[in-house]
């Protein structure tokens, strides 16, 4: 450890949804890098796929680390072990094939046809066309679209019981039930072969942001990270100057996926595409993986504006929210219970856009009248009467009954604060003036506003186990 600090110069970190995507996502950039100390993840070896080969006149499905041209892959896993258990499901609900052409050429059924788990193309027991549309809603359900599938179950399992046949009809209730728990997911690794860069921006007064995810070969290779001066006054003009800048003197992919399009997206495109010698396509994501990938980036860039100028993005909420003062120290309030019973209050305080955690507080709520309006009262009066620092901006958990709360407390109390409910579903949030808003998805603002009341719900949920616990 004492070498690998001596030999660093900087820290950059990345986000991701879970901990298997950061494995997947580390050993990519391990793989790419070759980093010195990074022994254990430099050998040969990759995480694994689940392959299925539709350039074969009858596909078969196999485990795999490396795809041959024409192969849908999914993945890739943390593990090889659940790559194998998924490779059983998928054969026992469409009973796709995993022998080799070697085995295949032999024209005998083996033991997976015997079983239920092959329908035998090789001794031509099933029709080619058929076996290809069950090979088609295999690799849909791969995809994730199970609804096919699942249709295509309940079908075969009415059909059985209505023959009378409630063995066959239990197996496919049983299928089913495997169907609807099945979920294959990655968000560092995109199954594309097209080159693909990423990039999330963000424009905070003349305060530029962006974060950018180099994607090739299906996974995510590099990431960068920019703070820029910049003179335009829309996120779509700086983004287009950005990409103009930064494509300058580097190679360019065969996709740029942006949040939202930049200013003459059609230009620069061929722009791009005239200077690569290929087409060169800017879009946005609206679903699937290169979403999710997005999503990430939006998520990372929201981290980095925070962390790295709260000046800019402090002022970027002063004037989209229209507060009284700079949010410097963000306090947000929740209230958890069941059933009126043991409720409790929790506080949590930010400054800057960090957690300090030291000054978290709970609370007991004694004497309110039922309901959460009357616990938040209390509450924020219990807290405002304390006399420790007042906050710049209160959050609250919810919507217009516990801002209306929050304002009689104000009133009463004489408080200099400004005050905002966020509530959760639609992530309105409702400002003091009686306006509302929904914060744009992925920005920083709405990054910020969720993270307080998220870590707020948290703390009070923690809470009131805890106290039903104990008593």
């Amino acid at each position: 450890m004492r070498s690998l600090l001596e030999r660093s110069e900087a820290l950059e970190t990345i986000v991701t949804e879970a901990e298997a995507d950061a494995l997947l996502l580390e050993s990519s950039l391990v793989h790419s890098h070759l980093p010195p100390f990074n022994i254990r993840l430099k050998d040969d070896k990759s995480f694994p796929f689940i392959e299925v080969t539709l350039a074969s006149e009858f596909p078969a499905i196999h485990f795999s680390r490396r795809s041959a041209a024409g192969s849908f892959l999914a993945g890739p896993l943390v593990s090889a072990a659940k790559a194998r258990a998924l490779i059983d499901t998928v054969t026992r609900l469409f009973q796709l094939r995993t022998c080799g052409d070697a085995i295949f050429s032999k024209g005998i059924p083996c033991l997976y046809h015997h079983i239920g788990r092959c329908s035998a193309p090789c001794a031509g027991r099933i029709e080619p066309a058929r076996y290809r549309g069950q090979v088609a809603v295999a690799v849909d359900f791969l995809k994730g679209r199970k609804h096919g599938a699942a249709a295509r179950l309940r079908g075969n399992m009415r059909a059985l019981a209505r023959q009378q046949d409630f063995e066959g009809a239990q197996k496919a209730k049983e299928d089913l039930e495997l169907l609807a728990g099945f979920s294959l997911r990655s968000c560092v690794s995109l199954r594309s072969r097209i080159d693909n860069d990423v990039i999330a921006s963000c424009l905070l007064g003349r305060e530029a942001f962006f974060v950018h995810f180099a994607c090739s070969g299906g996974r995510v290779r590099r990431s960068g990270f920019f703070h820029l001066q910049t003179l335009r006054d829309s996120p779509e003009e700086s983004l287009g100057e950005f990409l103009v800048d930064y494509y300058r003197l580097r190679p360019l992919p065969g996709e740029v996926i942006v949040a939202r399009l930049p200013d003459e997206a059609a230009g620069l495109a061929s722009l791009f595409s005239r200077r690569a010698g290929r087409r060169v396509r800017i879009r946005t994501a609206r679903r699937g993986e290169k979403k999710r990938i997005l999503d990430m980036a939006l998520k990372n860039l929201a981290l980095f504006v925070q962390k790295s100028d709260y000046r800019s993005l402090g002022g970027g909420i002063q004037q989209r929210l229209r507060l009284a003062n700079f949010p410097s120290r963000i306090e947000g309030f929740d209230i958890s219970h069941l059933g009126e019973k043991h409720r409790v209050g929790a506080q949590v305080v930010f400054q800057d856009g960090r957690p300090e955690r030291r000054l978290y507080r709970s609370y007991l709520i004694r004497g309110a009248a039922p309901g959460d309006s009357g616990a938040m009262e209390e509450m924020l009066l219990r807290r405002f009467r304390a006399g420790s620092p007042h906050p710049d901006l209160v959050l609250l958990d919810g919507g217009l009954p516990q801002l209306g709360v929050a304002r009689q407390v104000k009133a009463d109390l004489g408080l200099g604060c400004d005050l905002a409910a966020l509530a959760k579903g639609e992530e309105r949030l409702f400002l003091e003036d009686g306006t509302s808003l929904v914060p744009e998805s992925g920005s920083p603002l709405r990054h910020l506003l969720q993270q307080v009341r998220d870590e707020v719900h948290r703390r009070a949920i923690r809470h009131h186990r805890l106290r039903r616990e104990k008593i």
